[in-house]
């Protein structure tokens, strides 16, 4: 007999993949498009100073709120939802405010140390991004809760939109950091405004009692979850805060461009299926106990559409960026073509890590986190102590990471079936 609920409930599962992939979509369409525009309005040099900007707002704003969001998709009750939204933000609040006066306390050392004077007083605005970076994230998650799928769409289409429009707009009025700067400042405020608007959220109707409760419910999430997370964005962006300090900024330029551009395919299609498997694997996990056949057939899937993008961008990718970004950008393309194996991995990977969340498993994805961490800083000092070149670093940096996702994957089948991880 034909399986009904199955079929339909498989459907559903895509559909809302669809849908979160729209937005997500247009969202890393946006700054593609414009791209080319992009290289030649701003220098490479620029460009690392903005990852640098990024990438230390992403550290902190990926934990400013102890990752208590997450619990939106276990927790029971609608009122018990409002208060995990409610703890989340509040934390990220006053985390935010002591982050600002440790930059206060600490700015002129740490512009120093990083070798980049050039962001001077916008690095005190750091602390305001990550702030908002943790109300998005919650209201995002709040609004999974609500499977309101469409609402998180369009947030990412107005952050990636505004960016773009200030990134274009601003080098006509000011030369230099200005643009980039404000647009990543701006923008990242816009999608919590928008979030915050669509829900409606009642942030003033709470009961401290039970902010207390369900801290202590979900103390994992901080205590493990949330240094997996930020042993994972520093194992990324590490890489960000360390090649101007060890080779250049000028090459950081040219690594983000890089890895902004193939890093598209998993930032919106990973992203969305990430949110949309977080919330069918729960589903699956509490009415049959497992979720492998998912996993499985979700795994296959992302494999086929991974080594074909990936593997045969491989043959153009040098002379791609030369024709779309300029001669200036060729490097870029060179770099690319040392982290094919890297970026194939991670797009099968990436999206599948959020079954840690829905099967408790936090101590064994902080452990991971710990692990990539270690390989991370281990492979660019190798390459630093031994005078490796940066392209000989990158060779060396792609083939760990892609032994440890590869790891990952026989980890991540594993939690599927709901077993024990010691057996």
């Amino acid at each position: 007999m034909m399986n009904f609920k199955g079929k339909f409930e498989g459907f559903i599962f895509y559909k809302n993949i669809l849908i979160l992939l729209r937005g997500s979509a247009l969202a890393q369409f946006i700054p593609l498009l414009i791209s080319p525009l992009i290289a030649r309005l701003y220098s490479p040099q620029e460009f690392g100073v903005l990852a640098l900007f990024t990438s230390i707002s992403t550290i902190f704003g990926s934990v400013i709120n102890g990752r208590y969001e997450q619990a939106l998709v276990l927790v029971e009750s609608d009122e018990e939802a409002k208060h995990v939204t409610i703890l989340s933000i509040l934390i990220s609040a006053i985390a935010s405010i002591f982050l600002f006066i440790a930059f206060i306390l600490c700015g002129d050392f740490i512009l120093s140390f990083l070798n980049i004077e050039e962001l001077d007083f916008w690095f005190y605005l750091i602390p305001l991004v990550v702030f908002s970076i943790g109300v998005f994230n919650t209201l995002n998650f709040y609004n999974l809760r609500q499977k309101n799928f469409k609402t998180i769409s369009n947030s990412e289409v107005s952050r990636s939109s505004s960016f773009a429009v200030i990134q274009l707009v601003f080098p006509f009025f000011k030369n230099g950091l200005y643009g980039l700067i404000i647009g990543k400042v701006i923008s990242s405020c816009v999608a919590p405004l928008y979030l915050l608007q669509k829900s409606k959220f009642n942030f003033f109707s709470f009961e401290p009692s039970e902010l207390k409760k369900v801290a202590k419910r979900y103390i994992d999430f901080p205590k493990f979850t949330n240094l997996s997370v930020l042993l994972n964005n520093l194992s990324v962006n590490s890489i960000n805060l360390l090649i101007p300090v060890l080779y250049s900024t000028t090459l950081l330029g040219l690594y983000s461009l890089m890895y902004r551009v193939m890093a598209a395919p998993f930032a919106f299609l990973g992203n969305s299926i990430s949110q949309v498997f977080l919330e069918e694997v729960s589903r699956q996990k509490q009415e049959i106990g497992n979720a492998y056949a998912l996993t499985k057939r979700l795994m296959i899937q992302l494999s086929v559409i991974s080594i074909l993008s990936y593997g045969l961008s491989y043959f153009f990718l040098e002379d791609l960026f030369a024709f779309v970004y300029g001669e200036e950008w060729r490097m870029s393309g060179v770099i690319a073509k040392c982290l094919i194996p890297f970026f194939i991995f991670k797009f099968i990977v990436s999206p599948l890590t959020s079954i840690h969340t829905a099967f408790e498993k936090q101590k064994w994805s902080f452990y991971l986190q710990l692990l990539m961490f270690v390989l991370s800083l281990a492979s660019i000092f190798l390459a630093y102590f031994n005078e490796w070149s940066f392209l000989n670093y990158l060779f060396l940096f792609g083939a760990v990471m892609s032994v440890f996702y590869f790891f990952r994957i026989i980890i991540v089948l594993k939690i599927a079936k709901n077993k024990s991880l010691n057996e």
